[in-house]
């Protein structure tokens, strides 16, 4: 069975228990822009990060990286996702998507395909008002 947890306001967790290999974060943040327009204060929220893409079917912007660490003695690959978007009249709206995986599990073809999946669906989240 799957595992949604809510950490907080603002944060999420989703496993899948019988796996053990495998968790989901989510952070959702929003950012009143003031003086600044959301198209400003967005462009602005992306100039220092590296691989940014537009998602074409959203136009949200994404930012995506990975990096090696450890948790609880256990090395594992964190994959990140940062996903934002304009939410007029004067919002941003970035939720913040990190998947953990063991190190010893990153190679295997369903670790590889659920990664290229999940950055495929995150990317296209919906941050409008609604959200």
């Amino acid at each position: 069975m799957r595992r949604f947890e809510t950490i907080d306001d603002d944060h999420y967790l989703y496993h899948c228990p019988e796996t053990e290999s495998r968790w989901l974060r989510v952070t959702l943040l929003t950012v009143r822009t003031g003086d600044e327009s959301p198209a400003e204060r967005l462009k602005t929220f992306f100039e220092s990060r590296e691989n940014v893409i537009v998602e074409p079917q959203t136009g949200n912007l994404v930012s995506i990286s990975e990096k090696d660490s450890e948790e609880d003695g256990d090395r594992i690959r964190l994959y990140y996702w940062m996903v934002a978007n304009v939410v007029p009249p004067d919002l941003i709206r970035e939720a913040v998507f990190s998947y953990a995986v063991l190190s010893d599990r990153i190679n295997d073809d369903e670790t590889r395909q659920t990664v290229r999946l999940v950055g495929q669906l995150v990317s296209r989240a919906t941050l409008g008002p609604s959200v």
